[in-house]
Protein backbone atom coordinates (compact mmCIF):
# COMPACT_ATOMS: atom_id res chain seq x y z
CA UNK A 1 0.00 0.00 0.00
CA UNK A 2 0.92 3.56 -0.44
CA UNK A 3 2.87 5.52 2.27
CA UNK A 4 1.61 8.57 1.23
CA UNK A 5 -1.86 7.51 2.52
CA UNK A 6 -0.30 6.68 5.78
CA UNK A 7 1.26 9.71 5.76
CA UNK A 8 -1.87 11.82 4.82
CA UNK A 9 -3.81 10.33 7.98
CA UNK A 10 -1.41 10.97 10.03
CA UNK A 11 -0.95 14.35 9.44
CA UNK A 12 -4.86 14.23 9.75
CA UNK A 13 -5.27 12.38 12.84
CA UNK A 14 -1.57 11.60 14.24
CA UNK A 15 -2.39 9.38 17.04
CA UNK A 16 -6.01 9.24 17.32
CA UNK A 17 -6.88 6.12 16.03
CA UNK A 18 -10.68 6.39 17.25
CA UNK A 19 -10.84 9.58 14.91
CA UNK A 20 -9.58 7.42 12.30
CA UNK A 21 -11.78 5.06 13.19
CA UNK A 22 -14.64 6.97 12.94
CA UNK A 23 -13.65 8.33 9.73
CA UNK A 24 -13.37 4.96 8.89
CA UNK A 25 -16.90 3.42 9.20
CA UNK A 26 -17.88 7.23 7.39
CA UNK A 27 -16.19 5.87 4.62
CA UNK A 28 -17.97 2.14 4.70
CA UNK A 29 -20.78 4.34 4.76
CA UNK A 30 -20.26 6.39 1.24
CA UNK A 31 -19.34 2.93 -0.58
CA UNK A 32 -22.99 1.77 0.67
CA UNK A 33 -24.49 5.22 -0.81
CA UNK A 34 -22.51 5.17 -3.62
CA UNK A 35 -23.57 1.31 -4.72
CA UNK A 36 -27.21 1.79 -3.76
CA UNK A 37 -27.05 4.75 -6.55
CA UNK A 38 -25.17 2.57 -9.14
CA UNK A 39 -22.08 5.23 -9.29
CA UNK A 40 -19.27 3.21 -9.94
CA UNK A 41 -16.56 6.27 -10.10
CA UNK A 42 -17.41 7.38 -6.92
CA UNK A 43 -17.73 3.38 -5.18
CA UNK A 44 -14.29 3.36 -6.03
CA UNK A 45 -13.21 6.72 -4.51
CA UNK A 46 -14.53 5.45 -1.44
CA UNK A 47 -13.03 1.99 -1.47
CA UNK A 48 -9.68 3.31 -1.91
CA UNK A 49 -10.11 5.78 1.00
CA UNK A 50 -11.90 2.80 3.35
CA UNK A 51 -9.00 0.91 2.11
CA UNK A 52 -5.93 3.57 2.74
CA UNK A 53 -7.28 4.05 6.49
CA UNK A 54 -7.57 0.42 7.14
CA UNK A 55 -3.58 0.68 6.25
CA UNK A 56 -2.92 3.49 8.41
CA UNK A 57 -5.11 2.00 11.26
CA UNK A 58 -2.86 -1.30 10.76
CA UNK A 59 0.72 0.90 11.01
CA UNK A 60 -0.67 2.63 14.20
CA UNK A 61 -0.97 -0.95 15.33
CA UNK A 62 2.45 -2.37 13.99
CA UNK A 63 0.70 -4.37 11.71
CA UNK A 64 2.24 -5.24 8.34
CA UNK A 65 -1.38 -5.76 6.48
CA UNK A 66 0.01 -7.63 3.28
CA UNK A 67 2.20 -10.07 5.26
CA UNK A 68 -0.52 -10.34 7.72
CA UNK A 69 -3.19 -10.96 5.09
CA UNK A 70 -0.86 -13.22 2.73
CA UNK A 71 -0.34 -15.56 5.80
CA UNK A 72 -4.08 -15.56 7.10
CA UNK A 73 -5.74 -16.22 3.58
CA UNK A 74 -2.92 -18.57 2.46
CA UNK A 75 -4.48 -20.49 5.25
CA UNK A 76 -7.79 -20.46 4.59
CA UNK A 77 -7.68 -21.29 1.24
CA UNK A 78 -6.29 -23.92 2.03
CA UNK A 79 -8.59 -24.90 4.50
CA UNK A 80 -11.18 -24.38 1.68
CA UNK A 81 -9.26 -26.98 -0.82
CA UNK A 82 -9.28 -29.45 1.51
CA UNK A 83 -13.04 -28.95 2.23
CA UNK A 84 -13.43 -29.16 -1.39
Amino acid sequence: MSSIAVEYYDRKFGDDKSAAFIHLVREIGEIAFAMEKNNVEHAKMEITESAALLYFLATKYGLDLDANMKTIYTKKLGMLKTKA
